[in-house]
């Protein structure tokens, strides 16, 4: 399994309200795209607190992690977040999300996992996990408002799908929204 990262954050500015992370758990691969809300110095301790406690957290159950996140964020702006969890053993890969980040499958066809609404730390109501399969190869990319939610993996070629950090570098340089922060987490999953 390879992984890349890449961040910007507005204006190229010494702060990131955009982060994510990645963990290994036993048969299970965590990953966490976080969206701080607005910019700057704020935003960034919010999506730091936040990858910080799913860290922290990484056997509980998805909705016992974002309430808990919740929970902890709430004397901060919030952030927006998604958690994706791939399961080698069953070849799986739920996903669940609260706010505007997005998280994408690129495999025999491309699946589009959805986010529930709500601010992790200012509350939300419901949160609806997803579980599809996946297959040997298959792109997984998560991904903040930063980047356009209209991305298209489909106009990449197979020498740059196959590289998730050139892929990565090159979603923010093509994708990029230049009035906000941005992350993106591409991993190529290459099952046994």
């Amino acid at each position: 399994m390879e992984v890349a990262m890449v961040k910007r954050a507005l204006d190229d500015a010494p702060h990131c309200g955009d982060e994510c992370g990645f963990w290994q758990n036993g048969g299970k691969t965590i990953f966490c795209m976080v969206d701080g809300l607005g910019h700057g110095e704020h935003a960034e301790r919010a999506a730091k607190l936040a990858v910080n406690f799913v860290a922290r957290h990484l056997s509980e159950p998805l909705a016992d992690i974002f309430a808990g996140c919740n929970w902890a964020l709430q004397d901060t702006r919030g952030v927006a977040m998604g958690i994706a969890v791939i399961d080698q053993e069953a070849r799986t890969l739920t996903y669940a999300g609260i706010g505007n980040t997005r998280a994408v499958i690129a495999g025999e066809k491309t699946i589009t996992l959805s986010s529930n609404y709500g601010i992790v730390g200012a509350g939300y109501k419901t949160l609806t996990p997803e579980t599809v399969g996946l297959t040997p190869g298959s792109l997984v990319v998560l991904f903040t408002d930063g980047v356009a939610q209209e991305m298209k993996l489909s106009g990449y070629d197979g020498t740059l799908r196959a590289n998730p950090q050139r892929l990565a570098e090159r979603i923010i340089q093509d994708w990029r929204r230049e009035t906000d922060d941005a992350a993106v987490l591409v991993c190529r999953n290459e099952l046994a």
